[in-house]
């Protein structure tokens, strides 16, 4: 799949311009989604206490699992094939449908299933079934969502994201007030998930896989090996949550969830720059693409690694406000500090996920990431067999990253034209030290005035170094 002559054109206006515009509305948006998420999260961990939460937390990391499975790895096909040609659009639409059918066989092989092993008294069949819909229904709102992405729609894609997380997990607790169990929970989170996934139809308009057929085959052997990469990095974002229940227990698995959700603000953070960044780079011209991508790259990696530093620096005050003293809250500031550290790992990933993609190096990302996975697996259960508890999975999880991303970003100077300037080196390896200063640092006694006085300075130099960014950006 070589591009066509034709393809493709930047997008008009001034691309730093763009990316700042949407950066805007998709940071906006990322962030509501967390904010709610985090709004919610004190009190679902209050209602549902920590085991019924752990069990919450576990299916929903399962929902996550099975519509990875389903999208086949074609959402990072769609974004690229929108842009190649003057079909591109018909293309992305095309290959969004397929996305949608694949979720729907899947659906019926999970109903089925969870048939069966309910008949044979192997599982509740009201568990089953609001996480096989959930997950049916997130596949669809992915694919919807990346339209949005390609078509350099952010508002679109806010619409989808704000229902299927804040909304859903919303409904979710408004459901177990009523009844503190799972079971409601996730029953009302399906619900309201379903809803998102047919306003996902409305916005996206999929066509059918044989609206484009030959483009369509060719972009599924192209996600051939995205599948794979997609499962691993599902993995990597949420297995560490089904590690930490079976190597911890559901308790720890409850409190490790809750500072992951923390600790994933700055990756959230990372994942908004990159929903506007991603179709930007890959629309750029191709003469200037990969110099204009290392730029703009170095100055969103210092923007994150000032937001992992802030957050892992007052974790003792974040942790206290989303969880009760029934939770280890030590324990789960060290694990947020170290979880915080993993966004910036995973912003250079992105950028060099970009340059490998480009090159049809998909095969070569699968490996990176099977290897990233492998790091979590072994590192994990290597620090929990020494008594590390939630933080040794927090550390494994890390380690984890800092390996996708090394790997990664080799095969980009290998296989692509993407070479990482010094300058955005040095800025990700400052932002991973204070974050694992603020996993280290006291959480009690006078020393604990040092993290504040560390993220007063880490705010000071963002904002002196702020104009920089902004016309590195603009440039």
């Amino acid at each position: 799949m070589t591009s066509p002559a034709g393809s493709p054109a930047a997008p008009a206006g001034r691309p730093g311009a763009s990316l700042g515009g949407h950066a805007v509305v998709y940071l906006v948006g990322t962030a509501l989604q967390g904010l709610g998420v985090l709004l919610v999260l004190p009190f679902a961990t209050r209602v549902l206490g920590a085991v019924e939460f752990g069990r919450v937390a576990t299916g929903l990391v399962v929902v996550q699992m099975v519509g990875t499975v389903a999208a086949a790895g074609l959402p990072q096909v769609l974004l690229r094939e929108h842009h190649r040609g003057a079909e591109g659009p018909r293309v992305a639409r095309a290959l969004a449908g397929t996305m949608m059918l694949l979720a729907l066989a899947l659906g019926v092989v999970g109903v089925a299933l969870a048939l069966v092993l309910s008949a044979t008294g192997h599982a509740d069949l009201g568990q089953w079934l609001p996480l096989v819909v959930a997950a049916v229904a997130l596949t669809t709102v992915v694919a919807g969502q990346t339209l949005m992405r390609a078509r350099l729609q952010p508002w679109g894609f806010l619409a989808l994201a704000v229902l299927a997380t804040v909304g859903a997990q919303l409904a979710g607790l408004l459901a177990a007030r009523g009844e503190a169990t799972s079971g409601r929970y996730l029953t009302a989170y399906a619900l309201v998930v379903v809803v998102a996934a047919a306003l996902a139809v409305v916005l996206g308009r999929p066509l059918p896989p044989t609206a484009e057929r030959e483009r369509v085959r060719a972009g599924i052997r192209l996600a051939a090996p995205l599948l794979p990469q997609a499962v691993a990095m599902l993995g990597l974002l949420s297995g560490d949550v089904l590690l930490a229940r079976v190597l911890v227990g559901e308790s720890g698995a409850g409190s490790y969830q809750v500072a992951l959700q923390l600790g994933n603000m700055p990756f959230v953070l990372a994942v908004a720059l990159f929903n506007a960044w991603g179709p930007l780079v890959l629309s750029h011209p191709l003469g200037e693409r990969w110099a204009w991508t290392a730029r703009t790259g170095t100055a969103l990696v210092g923007v994150v690694a000032a937001g992992a530093a802030g957050v892992a620096l007052l974790g003792p005050w974040l942790v206290a406000v989303m969880a009760d003293p029934g939770f280890d809250h030590p324990a789960m500031v060290r694990a947020l500090g170290l979880v915080c550290t993993v966004s910036v790992s995973y912003m250079l990933y992105q950028g060099s996920s970009l340059a490998v993609l480009d090159a049809e190096r998909t095969g070569r990302l699968a490996s990176a990431a099977f290897f990233g996975l492998s790091f979590l697996l072994s590192v994990s259960v290597a620090l929990t067999n020494l008594d590390a508890g939630i933080a040794g999975v927090a550390a494994a999880k890390a380690v984890a990253y800092v390996v996708l991303m090394g790997v990664t970003t080799w095969y980009a100077r290998t296989d692509g034209p993407l070479h990482w300037p010094r300058p955005a080196v040095v800025v990700a390896l400052g932002g991973v030290a204070l974050a694992l200063a603020g996993a280290a640092l006291p959480v009690e006694g006078p020393l604990v005035w040092a993290r504040l006085v560390l993220a007063v300075l880490v705010a000071a130099v963002a904002l002196v170094a702020a104009p920089r960014v902004l016309r590195a950006l603009r440039r």
